[in-house]
């Protein structure tokens, strides 16, 4: 398992650090890659969006679906192979771009941005990210314990 870092350069020139875990190795049977995506029903009513169907891409490690509503910014869910150790560290990383708070009673452990618009849930060998922007964390959660249920 390695960690990998994206710089992106924004325009005003601030420059933001996004964290994604890569895990290498192939696919196996019950993989996050094999996952059938959420329908948009479930995510956008959870989320309190309309959502068209679900693009996805699939990759041995991973499963990731987009989700484009009215934004101009696609709702991700993402299905990964994860560990203890991988999780803990997008965790620090996340919390070192802004305020992280734990959520209790999903999952074997879960965080999101007090701000909203992120949350990483872990399963045990698999986590669950939801990506969407400028929706509340209380959303999130209930999206998540569908989710994780």
């Amino acid at each position: 398992m390695g960690l990998r870092a994206v710089r992106l350069s924004i325009a005003s020139g601030v420059t933001v650090a996004l964290v994604a875990t890569v895990a290498v190795g192939t696919a196996s049977a019950g993989s996050p890659a094999t996952t059938k995506c959420p329908s948009a029903a479930l995510v956008g009513a959870a989320l309190g969006q309309k959502l068209k169907a679900p693009t996805s891409q699939a990759f041995p490690y991973a499963k990731i679906c987009l989700y484009r509503g009215s934004g101009v910014v696609p709702t991700r869910v993402e299905f990964q192979q994860d560990t203890a150790a991988t999780f803990a560290a997008g965790k620090r990383n996340a919390a070192a771009l802004g305020s992280v708070v734990n959520v209790r009673g999903i999952g074997k452990a879960a965080y999101g941005t007090k701000t909203g618009g992120f949350l990483a849930v872990f399963l045990g060998n698999e986590s669950i990210r939801i990506t969407a922007p400028l929706i509340p964390l209380s959303k999130l959660e209930v999206l998540a314990r569908k989710l994780a249920g």
